[in-house]
């Protein structure tokens, strides 16, 4: 279902920032769809292995060798990388 957010309630637009993880603005429209059990693929990993899997990746993450970069160049690289995958992608705020 698409909402207008200029007609959600405040609660209801909260809860939509805070699942979308951004904030929307007035002239936006947020679509909610929910799905069921069998359209999501389960892993195959089991509980250890996925707790181990993450570990590892922050542990790699942590010690990756990453130049400095400004938060302004960083928010460019991702909204570009967005905008590569995600044609209409449009920033928030």
């Amino acid at each position: 279902m698409l909402y207008q957010v200029k007609d959600l309630s405040p609660e209801q637009r909260r809860a939509a920032e805070i699942l979308l993880g951004h904030p929307v603005s007035e002239d936006e429209a947020v679509s909610i769809k929910s799905l069921g059990p069998t359209t999501i693929i389960p892993s195959k990993l089991s509980p250890d292995d996925r707790v181990k899997a993450l570990r590892t990746l922050e542990q790699r993450f942590a010690t990756a060798n990453r130049p400095e970069v400004s938060q302004e160049d960083e928010e460019a690289i991702v909204n570009e990388a967005l905008r590569s995958t995600r044609p209409n992608y449009r920033p928030a705020g």
